[in-house]
């Protein structure tokens, strides 16, 4: 074959391959909808919409019955003395240096506020309810599943956490504090101590039974040296301190409380959406005050009473 009838050999191939591949695309061009099936899915939206208002309604009448469990009232005792606050080894530089830090005795909720306790507080103050619509996280059928009587509250603002805490005659936790009720007196990455094993809490994923939050307290390795339950996983939680990069560089060793203004809160903890590495007890995030979200909840600590 000559030079010449080489090229328009390959010519002629390639603008056989054209022509299949605009013959495939309008093959699979979708054709238009008829005015039945655009009622017919307009019809499945609106059925959907419904059945979420229906078992959101349920939900609320559900927790609204239940009587509150006394056990989640349970606050457990921290003892005065100094700990480990941050940790080196982390990689996390606004989680360093470590630092000794005395703190005072106080108290602090033994599991996360849940549903029926924040209700109990709706109910009696007429403050708003929580926000659970409109994440990427839950599709709206997954919702109601949230709003178990005894899983933690979840889709509070900061203002909402600090306003419950206020209610019950005790304040959010200082991010000093939440941080030694998780780990203890000895440095460690996780509550229940260094081994990475994500079936100890309530991450991503439901191969720990829990496809979005569980029961308050459902998983028992979840637990620090001092007892109080869910601070790796289940819910994230508000803390009292205002964010600052490099507090830990600047925090007083006594009784620190973190920055006397700012723009955006701490959170602490993980949550059932998250990676066991971000449910480390040293991780720290933050958020504006106003947010709102399905993986944050908080718990409540007090001045211990002598």
């Amino acid at each position: 074959m000559s030079k010449h009838l080489f090229f328009i050999y390959l010519f002629i191939m390639a603008v056989f391959v054209v022509i299949i591949q605009l013959a495939v695309y309008h093959g699979k061009k979708p054709a238009p909808q008829s005015s039945n099936t655009r009622e017919k899915q307009f019809t499945l939206l609106a059925d959907k919409v419904k059945k979420t208002k229906e078992e959101f309604a349920r939900a609320e009448a559900n927790i609204a019955s239940v009587r509150i469990n006394e056990e989640f009232e349970t606050m457990v005792d921290i003892p005065a003395g100094y700990f480990t606050l941050g940790d080196d080894s982390s990689g996390d530089f606004s989680a360093s240096p470590a630092r000794k830090i005395f703190l005072n005795a106080y108290s602090i909720d033994k599991y996360e506020v849940t549903f029926a306790q924040f209700y109990q507080f709706v109910s009696a103050t007429g403050h708003r309810k929580p926000r659970l619509a409109g994440y990427l996280a839950v599709g709206s059928e997954g919702l109601p599943l949230l709003m178990n009587p005894f899983n933690p509250v979840v889709g509070v603002s900061w203002g909402d956490a600090d306003a419950y805490c206020s209610w019950k005659k005790k304040r959010l936790p200082s991010e000093a504090e939440w941080e030694k009720a998780a780990k203890g007196g000895d440095p460690r990455r996780w509550p229940w101590g260094n081994e990475e094993n994500p079936m100890n809490a309530n991450f991503a994923g439901d191969q720990d039974g829990y496809f979005y939050t569980a029961p308050a307290g459902s998983l028992k390795n979840d637990k620090s040296p001092f007892g109080v339950y869910d601070m790796a996983g289940n819910a994230m939680e508000w803390v009292n301190d205002w964010y600052q990069e490099n507090a830990y560089q600047t925090l007083s060793t006594m009784n620190p409380s973190g920055p006397s203004t700012g723009q955006i809160k701490v959170i602490r903890g993980g949550s059932w959406n998250d990676s066991i590495h971000r449910g480390e007890v040293i991780t720290r995030f933050k958020m504006t005050p106003e947010y709102r979200d399905v993986t944050i909840g908080f718990r409540c600590a007090k001045v211990l009473d002598n």
